[in-house]
């Protein structure tokens, strides 16, 4: 199977999770294809200036890759620097969140993992 890029669902979502400014997220693949084992196989695009607000994962863990860019990664309310090629791993009942603070585009590969129900 092929998703050819110009075929993948984009949005801009305003103030994500209370952040600034607008995150772009691209579908990479599609939740319903994930067979219930994930949620979220994305790319985000933060602009200079944007951040996603801080949030709690519960029941599932998320994994940034970062693709591109430079920025300020918060784990559990510590700030640390990110960029390219670098892991943000956010744990089940952990806090993140991410700002863009540099002068160029921050691009992340996000993967939402679900935990199994017992």
């Amino acid at each position: 199977m092929v998703f050819k890029s110009e075929g993948m669902r984009r949005e801009i979502v305003q103030n994500m999770r209370g952040g600034k400014g607008q995150v772009e997220i691209v579908h990479l693949v599609e939740k319903d294809l994930l067979a219930n084992e994930a949620r979220l196989f994305a790319k985000l695009t933060l602009k200079p200036g944007t951040s996603i607000g801080p949030h709690t994962h519960e029941n599932e863990f998320e994994i940034f890759f970062v693709l591109s860019g430079k920025g300020i990664f918060y784990d559990n309310g510590k700030p640390v620097e990110i960029e390219a090629n670098d892991i943000c791993l956010t744990m089940s009942g952990e806090t993140h969140s991410v700002e863009n603070n540099s002068n160029e585009d921050l691009v992340l590969l996000a993967v939402i993992i679900l935990l199994p129900k017992n």
